[in-house]
């Protein structure tokens, strides 16, 4: 199931890339149809030739938009026709990526590294406490050590996003069509670098990802990291862990907030700039991080008064009151009292600014979160007879609350 799910979500991940061929003759058209009439027949290993004949000629051809397609297309086949395929075909990529170049190249690494991204997690009780070998070079992944698997996924992501160049000329204007409804990726994501950069960042900035814990740890420590987008791309940061995943996201999202800051419109810099402040907001060791935060986001606000992903900020921002108020103690943290009404406030100034927003819509469902009723109780199992118990007695927005007590005798 795993590799079914990550082929759809490569599929897409093609079609994203099909502008770039829009305005050249389909030589292909009549090969497809025989694949497709193929597959109608049940023919899957008839379909798989065709497939592997458009493959050579799209690679005779430099037509790398077929090259993918027939590709993704050669492990969807594969795995119908071999049993047990699914390992096999993260190995058969390599095959296909020694015979493309980029930006094909770059699609079918960050394709394989999702693959045993996907194999590590649908199986990763077999990874854990697992003692690394001197030399691992066996191709049957179930042997590998968990530090194998984590290196040869960072590296093929590192991989994918080499001659950024070509990837970041890669435009995705124009793709309405094929976009999934409600989606807005082409305004957020619109090269073919974005797209294989934030898909590197998911895994990245994945908690899971940063298990293994070297001599040299990456901490995220320099308050910097919290500090607008030109002085945070300009910022060095150093570490004596250069494999570290969470160095690696740091990097990255320099280079593509970089790579956005001089965008006629700020749509990609600040969706790429709000991941990179929720991120390091949960992940910093930093004492007044909070504080980092909440500027950093009121900096957003100021600057992109009037645009509608402001409001995510303003969601991010509310979300932080939320979490400080639902700390609240009377006695210990009384500065939090009025926190969680906070929230409420910016959530519904949030809906009234940007309706229909992403922001707006995450704003709602908090403000529902927070206005919800709710009600707990909790008793002792045991009570001694005569003698009168206590409940905890847990209450929101409740301003009225009857009980009833009907006494029972042992047969009821």
């Amino acid at each position: 199931m795993y590799l079914k799910k990550i082929l759809t979500k490569l599929f897409f991940l093609l079609m994203i890339s099909l502008h770039t061929q829009a305005q050249q003759p389909d030589d292909y058209i009549k090969n497809w149809k025989a694949v497709a009439a193929f597959e109608k027949k049940g023919l899957t290993a008839s379909a798989q030739q065709e497939v592997v004949k458009i493959f050579n000629l799209a690679t005779a051809s430099g037509n790398w938009v077929q090259q993918v397609k027939s590709s993704m297309y050669q492990m969807k086949y594969r795995n119908m026709i071999e049993e047990d395929n699914k390992e096999k075909n993260i190995f058969f990529l390599d095959t296909l990526i020694a015979k493309t170049k980029a930006p094909a190249k770059n699609i079918l690494q960050n394709m394989q590294a999702e693959l045993f991204w996907s194999y590590l997690q649908n199986n990763r009780h077999i990874f854990y406490n697992r003692t690394a070998l001197t030399e691992e070079k066996s191709k049957d992944i179930g042997t590998w050590s968990i530090e194998k698997i984590y290196k040869t996924i960072s590296t093929l992501y590192t991989n994918s996003l080499k001659n950024d160049a070509v990837l970041k000329k890669s435009s995705l204007t124009g793709l309405e069509a094929i976009l999934q409804k409600g989606e807005n990726t082409h305004y957020l994501r619109p090269t073919v670098y974005d797209l294989l950069a934030h898909r590197a960042l998911s895994y990245f900035m994945d908690e899971e990802s940063d298990i293994i814990k070297p001599a040299y740890k990456f901490i995220l420590n320099d308050e910097k990291i919290f500090s607008p987008v030109p002085e945070f791309i300009k910022t060095t940061f150093i570490s004596k862990d250069s494999t570290s995943n969470y160095y690696n996201a740091i990097r990255l999202l320099q280079d593509v907030l970089k790579f956005h800051l001089a965008d006629a419109t700020p749509d990609a810099l600040l969706d790429a700039d709000l991941i990179r402040l929720d991120f390091v907001n949960r992940h910093a060791v930093i004492t007044n991080k909070h504080r980092l935060y909440e500027n950093a986001l009121l900096n957003i606000e100021t600057s992109f008064n009037n645009n509608p992903a402001v409001a995510q900020a303003m969601y991010l921002r509310a979300q932080l009151y939320y979490n400080q108020g639902t700390n609240f103690d009377r006695l210990t943290k009384s500065e939090n009292q009025y926190e969680i009404k906070r929230a409420k406030e910016i959530c519904e100034l949030a809906l009234n600014r940007f309706p229909g927003s992403e922001g707006a819509i995450n704003c709602q469902q908090l403000k529902n979160q927070i206005i919800t009723p709710a009600l707990n109780l909790e008793t002792e199992i045991v009570n001694l007879p005569g003698v009168p118990f206590r409940s905890f007695v847990q209450y929101k927005n409740i301003n009225t609350l009857y009980f009833r007590i009907v006494k029972t005798n042992r047969e009821e």
